[in-house]
C-alpha cells in the first residue's frame, strides 16, 4: 500500500450478515505528512489540512493526479430502497447510475413530449426547487413517457437533488415505523440536498382508501403534507396508470398536489418528426405512444384462439 506509514486512521466496512458474496470495502482513509498536515480521502472527495491553504491545496493537487480515477461524463442517479426484516439495517440503498443518453436537450425534449412540454418543464422543475415537501402525480398509459421523463428529471437535477426509488413490491415500506428513522439518518448525512421519492405504478397506494390499501395511503398523506412532511422534506412523485378519478380525494387536495401531469400519446405529426429524428419511419399515420415510435413497427397483435359451441 503507498503511503503506508503515512496513514493516519482507516475505516473499513464489513459484510452483512445476508450479504450473498461477503467483501470487505475501505470507506475512509486519512494520512498524516507532517505535524500537521493530513490528507482525508473516500469514494467522492479527498481534502487536504494544513498550516496554510496553499499547502492544503498542494497536497490535495498531488494526491489527486495520483489516485483520483477521472470522473467519466453520466446521466442521473437514484438510489434503490431495499427492505429485509432479516438484517439489522432494514432500509438499505443501492445507487444506481444512468447513462448520460438519458439527458434529453432541449429540442429532443420538445419532440418527445410535443409543443409546450419543454415550457412545462421549466415551470415544474422550478416548483422542486421551490418547495420542500409534495405530491407529484403522473398519469398515462405505458409507454407514453412517464419512466423516461424521470430519467431526463434525475439527471437534470443530480446537483441540487438526490432521488430514491421504492419498488412497486417494496410500497409496504411506506407505513413501517423504521421508515422515518431512515429518513432522518438520510437528512443528517445529506443536508444541502433536497429529497424526491419516486414510487412507480403506484396505482394500489394512490386508489380511494379500502381495506387493502389504508395503510399506504394515509402514509402518502402524512409524508407529503402536515406536520411529519415539515421534519422530512420530501418531494414525492408517483407514476399511475389508472385515471386520476379514481385516487384518493385527500390525495388531490390543493396545498398537497404540487402537480398533475398527463403523458399522452403523440398525434401523427409530433409521431412522426420524432422518427425521423431517430432515422425511422412510422408504418401507418395514426397516433403513437414513444414506445411504439422508438420499436419503430406496430405492436403484434395477439391473436386468442376462440372457443365456441355448436348443436
Amino acid at each position: 500500500m503507498d503511503h503506508g506509514n503515512a496513514l493516519f486512521r482507516s475505516i473499513r466496512k464489513l459484510p452483512t450478515k445476508d450479504a450473498k458474496e461477503p467483501k470487505k470495502e475501505w470507506d475512509d482513509l486519512t494520512f498524516r505528512f507532517g505535524p500537521q498536515s493530513f490528507v482525508y480521502a473516500d469514494v467522492r472527495r479527498i481534502v487536504g489540512f494544513a498550516t496554510t491553504s496553499d499547502e492544503a491545496e498542494r497536497l490535495v493537487s498531488e494526491f489527486s493526479k495520483k489516485y483520483q480515477s477521472p470522473k467519466s461524463a453520466s446521466g442521473g442517479i437514484f438510489y434503490l430502497i431495499q427492505f429485509s426484516e432479516k438484517s439489522e439495517n432494514s432500509i438499505r440503498t443501492k445507487e444506481v447510475t444512468l447513462s448520460l443518453e438519458t439527458i434529453l436537450k432541449p429540442e429532443a425534449f420538445s419532440l418527445h413530449y410535443g409543443t409546450g412540454s419543454g415550457e412545462w418543464h421549466q415551470g415544474y422543475v422550478k416548483k422542486l426547487h421551490g418547495k420542500t415537501n409534495g405530491l407529484t402525480i403522473f398519469e398515462g398509459k405505458p409507454g407514453t413517457g412517464k419512466t423516461f421523463y424521470l430519467r431526463h428529471l434525475m439527471g437534470e437535477l443530480k446537483e441540487s437533488h438526490r432521488f430514491y426509488f421504492i419498488p412497486t413490491a417494496s410500497m409496504g415500506i411506506l407505513s413501517k415505523p423504521d421508515f422515518i428513522g431512515f429518513w432522518a439518518d438520510q437528512r443528517q448525512q445529506h443536508s444541502d440536498k433536497k429529497f424526491v421519492v419516486i414510487l412507480e405504478d403506484s396505482d394500489a397506494a394512490l386508489m380511494t382508501r379500502g381495506t387493502d390499501n389504508r395503510e399506504q395511503v394515509s402514509a402518502l398523506l402524512n409524508l407529503s403534507d402536515g406536520m411529519l412532511a415539515d421534519f422530512l422534506r420530501l418531494q414525492i412523485i408517483c407514476t399511475i396508470n389508472c385515471s386520476a378519478a379514481d385516487i384518493d380525494p385527500a390525495l388531490l387536495r390543493p396545498g398537497r398536489l404540487l402537480c398533475h401531469r398527463i403523458f399522452g400519446r403523440l398525434d401523427y405529426a409530433q409521431a412522426a418528426c420524432l422518427a425521423e429524428s431517430l432515422g425511422r419511419k412510422l408504418p401507418q399515420p395514426r397516433d403513437y405512444s414513444l414506445a411504439e415510435v422508438f420499436a419503430g413497427e406496430d405492436p403484434y397483435e395477439i391473436i386468442r384462439p376462440r372457443m365456441g359451441f355448436f348443436e
